[in-house]
């Protein structure tokens, strides 16, 4: 069962950009330097559903993007900031295989899943003449994404897309446990996704 969530998305636009069907985009993660890991699954996610959203322009997976440009855009090395992005693009190797791929933007991912608060417990237990739950537990989760676009060509900013999403879980249980979850992160994936391909879209 799917339990209740609330989501909130905000999109700004800092200057005028375009883009082709021949020019490609990237997901970035932030880095481990940085504390919390954007979620590899959160990553899959929305590569995934950009790609099956849109067909005005090229998506490189994350981790093949990656694989091509080892070491300088793995999660320790990559520019985690606009201000960082000159210095990583001063190398011409990096420069000329960004420009024969045509990847236009690079978008920076931040954010994480988190449980704000929970309570309840459950209990479970078997004996001769059977087992069962009983008890009662929930949980507030909280997905909040950002996504910043950067022009390599232009080596700036052109704009932000984020999505929050909050919900409550819980698990009633009078023998059999029973899981309503509010699945917050798939649906931030849905929401920044969906965020991402109208900003291209305008």
């Amino acid at each position: 069962m799917i339990g209740c969530s609330t989501t909130r998305v905000d999109e700004e636009v800092n200057t005028a950009f375009t883009i082709s069907g021949d020019e490609s985009i990237v997901l970035l993660s932030n880095s481990y330097h940085t504390g919390n890991q954007t979620e590899l699954d959160f990553m899959d996610c929305l590569n995934s559903s950009i790609s099956k959203k849109q067909n005005t322009f090229e998506i490189i997976p994350t981790r093949q993007f990656q694989n091509l440009f080892y070491p300088w855009f793995e999660p320790s090395t990559a520019p985690q900031n606009i201000e960082d992005l000159p210095k990583i693009l001063s190398n011409e190797l990096i420069k000329n295989q960004l420009f024969e791929m045509k990847i236009k933007y690079l978008i920076k991912i931040t954010g994480e899943t988190k449980t704000n608060a929970s309570s309840g417990a459950l209990s479970c237990a078997a004996g001769p003449g059977g087992g069962g739950c009983f008890g009662f537990a929930w949980w507030d989760d909280t997905s909040a994404y950002n996504a910043s676009v950067w022009d390599l060509s232009q080596e700036t900013s052109v704009g932000n897309v984020s999505a929050n999403v909050t919900g409550t879980s819980m698990i009633p249980a009078i023998i059999i446990p029973i899981p309503i979850l509010a699945r917050t992160q798939s649906n931030a994936c849905e929401g920044l996704s969906d965020q991402i391909v109208s900003f291209f879209s305008n």
